[in-house]
């Protein structure tokens, strides 16, 4: 029996590994695939981005984005877009809009349907929070909506953007205000009463160079 061809040669051990090959020592990765390297680097074995995996449920609600824009400019057929419901991601997709109707794509937000899998999934009433991914930068952004529509179970919510949140002093009125911020961080700075943002001061001065004082002759 030493001598016994198994199909590698007379004497010598059969066909091994995952393919079935003469002194293959292939195995299958974490992915099933024979030989396979598992999921690339930041995503899971579908391709999709490691934070946009979710699982599916027979509930669910469409948000359409007319433009997804990452610091006022579009993003690209390779990047994605998530819906959260806190930190669960209950939907996202590859924004490639040539294979959107009307080339405006929409995220189908998963709802609650009662099965384990979807556990903490949106509940009517709740507000979907969204990122933005940027495959080129692997960056991964907060993102905010011109509109908020609470989900509600076989919704259709059509919204007219969603761009990544930039932080910062909305408040005109005040000296640092950001016109390219579009969310509020709390940094606004305004000038001392009675002066400009410059220090110039733009009221009356009285008679002991007080900006705003009431001293007068005697």
């Amino acid at each position: 029996s030493g001598n016994q061809d198994l199909g590698c040669g007379c004497g010598e051990v059969g066909p091994s590994g995952c393919d079935n090959v003469c002194g293959s020592t292939e195995e299958v990765d974490e992915c099933g695939v024979c030989g396979g390297d598992g999921p690339a680097d930041g995503y899971d074995c579908d391709g999709v981005p490691a934070l946009f995996s979710f699982n599916q449920s027979t509930f669910m609600a469409l948000y359409f984005f007319n433009s997804v824009s990452i610091n006022g400019e579009e993003i690209t057929e390779n990047d994605w877009v998530g819906a959260f419901n806190s930190d669960i991601c209950v939907g996202s997709l590859e924004w490639d809009t040539t294979l959107c109707g009307g080339g405006i794509c929409e995220v189908m937000v998963m709802g609650d349907d009662g099965n384990d899998f979807t556990d903490g999934y949106m509940q009517t009433g709740d507000i979907p929070s969204f990122k933005i991914y940027d495959t080129s930068e692997n960056t991964y952004y907060n993102a905010i909506t011109s509109e908020d529509f609470p989900w509600t179970n076989n919704d259709l919510n059509i919204t007219d953007d969603l761009q990544n949140a930039i932080p910062g002093c909305t408040d005109d009125d005040a000296c640092n205000y950001d016109e390219s911020a579009n969310i509020d961080d709390g940094s606004c700075e305004y000038p001392e009463e009675n002066y400009d943002c410059d220090g110039n001061c733009i009221v009356e001065i009285d008679c002991a160079e007080v900006c705003g004082g009431d001293a007068q002759l005697d």
